[in-house]
């Protein structure tokens, strides 16, 4: 979480696979950004901080899922060093409309 003047500005999270097969995979659940702060690099310095506590704790590869239609979205994870690997069709239903979920990872092991 992100804070500016004793207020939440940023927050993201992160879930481990709990399989133990699988737990060397988490997924970032969101990054979120006040308005007012969006563009000026705050969104990446919170990525950076979840990426490092998750490369601390043995996670290999970061993984999450984006509206097809976010395209502003889709593009910050793709600076950050994500990679479509995948849509799963009408993954979101909003308002009614079916949107393509894009499914993005990105390795975190040198």
């Amino acid at each position: 979480m992100a804070f500016q003047d004793g207020e939440p500005v940023g927050v993201t999270g992160l879930v481990r696979q709990r399989s133990s097969k699988m737990s060397h995979r988490a997924t970032v659940i969101m990054v979120y950004i006040s308005k007012s702060l969006r563009g000026t690099g705050l969104a990446g310095r919170l990525l950076d901080v979840v990426t490092d506590h998750a490369r601390a704790t043995g996670i290999r590869q970061l993984e999450l899922f984006v509206s097809a239609e976010n395209t502003a979205a889709i593009r910050f994870y793709q600076r950050q060093g994500f990679s479509e690997v995948g849509r799963i069709p009408g993954g979101v239903l909003e308002e009614g409309r079916e949107i393509d979920d894009v499914m993005m990872a990105r390795r975190i092991v040198d």
